[in-house]
């Protein structure tokens, strides 16, 4: 039976540099959408922050500039939510999407079948069981 909803991506390895505040670190999304992506940090984030993202999960690496719109404490961490306001942002943010649930198909694929697929062969996998899944903008 096909699932109803398609799942997020999660663990996607993301850079963020805080420039107002010369920080940097490295993280881990927790979801990625057309308007923007939550993802871990070890520390709390004010709202109105800039941050530029960085994922390099494909070359060449996905770069987008964006805005902290809120950060909700966990028990050993806190979660960020990332705005990307301007439309090719937004769009380039909804191809790293599909990308991001791609790479995602093609780690489970290898961890939980032991088959080991390229990026093309995913991608290919992936568009013929999810692609009608995939919310539209």
């Amino acid at each position: 039976m096909g699932r109803n909803f398609i799942r997020h991506p999660m663990g996607i390895p993301i850079e963020l540099d805080y420039p107002d505040m010369a920080e940097h670190e490295t993280s881990t999304t927790q979801d990625l959408s057309a308007s923007g992506l939550c993802c871990e940090t070890h520390h709390p984030v004010e709202p109105g922050t800039h941050v530029e993202v960085s994922i390099d999960v494909i070359d060449p690496t996905f770069r987008a500039r964006g805005q902290v719109v809120w950060c909700r404490r966990q028990k050993h961490h806190f979660l960020v939510g990332i705005s990307f306001s301007d439309a090719d942002t937004a769009y380039s943010v909804r191809m790293m999407e599909q990308i991001c649930h791609i790479e995602d198909y093609r780690r489970r694929v290898e961890e939980k079948q032991r088959r080991r697929l390229s990026s093309e062969q995913a991608a290919m996998e992936w568009i013929h069981h999810h692609a009608a899944y995939f919310p539209c903008i």
